[in-house]
């Protein structure tokens, strides 16, 4: 790692019990050892939120400082911008003041973290944790300015060349880290990997398989060891979801080894959250997926194959899993239903609804629960299907249950569908919050993290067989709307997906 660059002492990550009495902490969670040890009740850690937003703060400003050394002329410009990024999006500057590098980096950190103009806590949440203790590492400096260039590029496009040719330093620097068998298996390289897979998922869905691939290999190749880093847990989170989005949209079976390390990590993560239950359960989704697919193949041999009632069975619980974690969820991140009562729907509500959640990584809890329940409905509705069309051998009574079930699968699916719809609005960035009221804002632009968090979501909704024609058109719209204007061009291709399942129904 490079020298501090004269940033000076960075801010402690003890707990206060340690930081009190000037002993070294350990910084266990979720409380820490030396506490435990000395039979004290440790008071907790301090938000590392606040924590990475000081750090770059003070990073930021002793660079203004350093420039103004030079040329103090330059000190009153330097500064408005500094200001610029901790509060809204910062403009472009070819002139004195930042460069390109460190205005996609703020932004980055403007957007897919703080949330834009959202109340809180952005989509990627897990990256103070991560970022706090690598802040000077170039591979992921440069990794998160070209993530942050190309999401400013969607509305300059002048920086298109700039961003790809941040992205092309960035890989080479992550490649000379991979090489390395130290640094390949630092924090900052694995967060540097995932950063640029946002690039690679505004790309292309082929390039982003490829390079969740990649992640999930590397993750692979830290170990059980890894878990030893306060940032693991995060990071491997993450890698984990994306795979689980991955095998479900290519039919692939959640890999061995990642499933390995995930019964690792259950022994140092926060297992009553609803992330990490999410995660263990888009796993289970996955297999059950796989399995399924397998089953009815008919190159299968008649001696391997299994019953659909187990199956069955199977969906069943993964669904009743499900609507415990959606239960807690509800505890944990409540959020309000506005109906628009005025009769000025905007276009970028559905049906003149919308909902108000406290951050955007709620919005990201609540639509992934959603977006699998979805899915194991439809494994089950497909699964009762067929066995109403194949197992006759059933009484009359047991063909009614399942008939009735299927109806409340429907039911359930077209209200899960309803609701991710309504965080449309939130979700890019288009509701102007202030204290209890609210409106939607159809003027303003679209930030690509909130394009990033929906595209799965609405593809779901949108592909789902509950949704009739209206609503299919509405989701289209919007998929076409956040690659035009966030430019992400898997949102183009999974339009035109759901276009032809749209042809198909009509």
């Amino acid at each position: 790692m490079p020298p501090a660059c004269g940033l000076g002492a960075r801010v402690s990550r003890s707990c206060g019990n340690c930081r009190t009495i000037k002993r070294r902490c350990d910084q266990q969670r979720p409380q820490c050892g030396q506490c435990i040890r000395a039979r004290e009740k440790c008071t907790g850690y301090r938000d590392e939120w606040d924590l990475v937003f000081r750090d770059q703060t003070n990073h930021t400003i002793k660079l203004s400082k350093k420039k103004a050394a030079k040329n103090a002329a330059s000190n009153k410009a330097v500064t408005e911008v500094i200001h610029q990024y901790l509060s809204s999006p910062p403009p472009i500057s070819y002139g004195i003041g930042p460069s390109l590098g460190e205005i996609g980096l703020n932004y980055f950190l403007h957007d897919f973290v703080s949330g834009g103009r959202s109340p809180s806590r952005g989509y990627l949440n897990y990256i103070p944790a991560a970022y706090g203790a690598n802040a000077e590492h170039p591979t992921l400096i440069t990794s998160m300015a070209a993530v942050g260039l190309g999401a400013l590029a969607a509305r300059q496009p002048e920086l298109v060349s700039h961003a790809r040719a941040k992205y092309s330093q960035a890989i080479r620097y992550v490649n000379l880290a991979l090489a390395s068998p130290v640094e390949a298996v630092k924090d900052s390289t694995l967060m540097s990997v995932i950063s640029l897979g946002v690039f690679e998922h505004v790309s292309n869905f082929e390039s982003w398989i490829q390079h969740v691939k990649g992640a999930a290999a590397l993750v692979v190749a830290r170990g059980k060891s890894q878990f030893s880093s306060p940032a693991a847990i995060p990071l491997f989170n993450q890698v984990r979801a994306d795979m689980a989005v991955a095998c479900i949209q290519t039919i692939q079976p959640f890999p061995d080894d990642m499933r390995e390390l995930q019964e690792e990590a259950a022994k140092y993560a926060d297992t009553s959250s609803v992330f990490w239950l999410l995660g263990v359960l888009a796993t289970r989704c996955a297999t059950l997926f796989v399995d399924i697919t397998k089953n009815n193949n008919s190159d299968n041999p008649a001696s391997d194959f299994i019953p659909w009632f187990h199956f069955l069975d199977e969906a069943t619980a993964l669904r009743n899993d499900l609507q415990e974690a959606i239960s807690l969820l509800a505890i944990q991140e409540p959020y309000t239903t506005v109906v628009d009562a005025s009769g000025v729907t905007s276009s970028a509500m559905h049906n003149g609804r919308y909902d108000l959640y406290k951050t955007s990584w709620a919005i990201r809890l609540w639509n992934n629960s959603r977006m699998l329940e979805i899915i194991a409905c439809e494994i089950e509705c497909w699964l009762i299907n067929k066995i109403l069309a194949t197992d006759l051998a059933q009484s009359t009574q047991v063909h009614l249950d399942l008939k009735l079930t299927l109806q409340d699968l429907l039911q359930i699916m077209s209200k899960r569908g309803a609701d991710v719809l309504a965080s449309v609005p939130q979700s890019l960035g288009l509701l102007s919050v202030a204290e209890s009221q609210s409106s939607v804002d159809s003027t303003s632009h679209t930030y690509v993290s909130g394009g990033y968090m929906l595209i799965w979501s609405l593809y779901t909704v949108g592909k789902s067989p509950v949704v009739d024609h209206k609503t299919r058109q509405w989701v289209i719209k919007q998929l076409l709307g956040i690659s035009e204007s966030a430019g992400i061009a898997i949102a183009l291709q999974l339009a035109q997906d759901i276009v032809e399942i749209d042809v198909m129904a009509n």
